[in-house]
Order: structure tokens, then sequence, then C-alpha cells
């Protein structure tokens, strides 16, 4: 199952290592609403924390990592 655009947004800020307050407050969201968002990444996914959700969206090339 494909990300919607704003996952899609929230996965680029997980990978740019903000927090879920730093996402709420860049999207103007509440954090309950950023968590909702997270789980739904993670389910779509198939991982269960941040870290894994990094890691599998740039080996799938959903981001891109500029070093």
């Amino acid at each position: 199952e494909e990300l919607t655009p704003t996952e899609q947004i929230v996965l680029r800020m997980v990978v740019g290592a903000m927090t879920n307050k730093e996402i709420a407050f860049a999207m103007d969201v509440s954090e309950n609403t950023v968590k909702t968002h997270l789980k739904n990444i993670f389910e779509k996914l198939g991982v269960s924390d941040r870290t894994a959700a990094t890691t599998t969206a740039i080996k799938r090339g959903l981001v891109r990592m500029d070093v």
C-alpha cells in the first residue's frame, strides 16, 4: 500500500531526525495526529519503529539522504 502525500512528508521529517513535537509544530497539527500518521506509516512499511522506518524508506527509495 502506498503512503499518502501527508505520510510521505511525515516520513521525510522522521528521516530528518525530527521529533513528533517538531513535526507537529511544522505541520500545524497535534502530536496525536503525527502519532497516527506514524502508526499508518509503520504498518504500510511493515516496521515497528522510527529507525526501521528510516532505513526501509531509504532502501526502497522513498526518501533520499543527502550527505
